[in-house]
């Protein structure tokens, strides 16, 4: 076991940020995103993440260039936005395409951004880590979403694994749409001992939206499929084909689950978030590339233009001079048998 510690590295050749504690390490990059690059249990030999550098190109290139496909990228907004244009509260958004192809705005504008530390430090059995990013009005972003607001990014970790907080502090006085969600993508097995045709998926789906072929909710649900039915039972395989899906999260007592059983390591990968994200979106790229991406969102892609009640969509307005926060967790058990 490791001492709680917080220390500064080199990952690649960007400044970073490693906390240990426990049988854990987290790597941090404060100035592409703040993202978690790396989550590993150095003790067993795991990497839980999807890590840049343990790419062919053993560089930072590809990430630099699409940062979402690793580690866990902060969305707002998450996912697409049909056309980069909708009206909430009487105030309408424009953003520019980046997905020319489909004519979406794709994964909002803050996952490049730089990050400041806020502060780090240890506190108990926890190492920790505060990242700030703030949008105002000479900032290019503030002409897309004419809101100033402060984004907090808060990392604890402890032998308890990864935990992070983020909270959105709206700075202005008229309310501003909502819309949070995490790319978490994660490595799947997490070590060349275990296989991934091993592997066992469940998560709290709910009802299943159908996608348009811009990627886009149609307004409907479908039925599940076979594989979605594995999912929601608890056996699951994250490979079985190419995923690319939207779900609402299934209420539950506690947290969104979602659970990775490998059982050739004896262990189980838990990814915990708040119940505050209200749906889930699931993707495997090709269902080749040895990651699999469980991503919550305090909304269903594309919300705002959907025509639905805001309580069915989980599209939301945060009042002036307000704060919202949402929790998650990462981090392994053994398996019970």
């Amino acid at each position: 076991m490791t001492v709680p510690s917080v220390s500064s590295g080199i990952y690649g050749d960007e400044p970073a940020l490693i906390l240990q504690a426990g049988p854990y390490e987290a790597w941090v990059v404060p100035g592409i995103g703040g993202h978690v690059v790396a989550l590993r249990d150095v003790t067993r030999g795991l990497s839980f993440l999807r890590e840049p550098l343990a790419q062919a190109s053993g560089d930072l290139t590809a990430y630099r260039h699409d940062p979402i496909p690793y580690g866990i990228p902060l969305l707002f907004p998450p996912n697409r936005i049909a056309d980069g244009t909708f009206t909430a509260g009487g105030v309408t958004y424009r953003f520019p395409i980046n997905e020319p192809e489909l004519h979406n705005r794709l994964h909002g504008f803050f996952a490049r951004s730089p990050w400041q530390v806020a502060a780090k430090g240890l506190d108990g059995a926890e190492a920790f880590l505060s990242l700030r990013h703030s949008l105002r009005e000479e900032d290019e972003e503030y002409g897309w979403f004419p809101h100033p607001l402060t984004l907090d990014l808060r990392y604890r970790l402890s032998d308890q694994g990864l935990h992070w907080t983020v909270q959105v502090t709206n700075d202005g006085l008229r309310p501003m749409p909502l819309l949070v969600g995490f790319h978490t993508a994660l490595r799947v097995p997490p070590s060349a001992d275990a296989s991934a045709q091993a592997c066992e998926l469940s998560m709290n789906i709910g009802e299943k939206w159908e996608l348009t072929g811009r990627k886009l909710p149609s307004g409907r649900t479908v039925p599940r499929d076979t594989m979605d039915e594995a999912i929601a039972s608890g056996h699951g395989d994250p490979f079985a084909h190419p995923i690319d899906a939207l779900f609402s999260a299934a209420p539950l007592d506690g947290p969104n689950v979602c659970r990775l059983r490998f059982p050739g390591l004896g262990r189980d990968l838990v990814y915990e978030t708040d119940q505050k994200f209200r749906a889930w979106m699931l993707w495997n790229r090709d269902a080749e590339s040895g990651f699999f991406c469980p991503e919550p969102m305090t909304c269903l892609v594309n919300a705002p233009n959907l025509g639905l009640p805001w309580g069915q969509t989980g599209m939301q307005m945060l009042a002036g001079g307000t704060v919202w926060s949402a929790e998650s967790r990462l981090f392994t058990v053994p398996i019970r048998t």
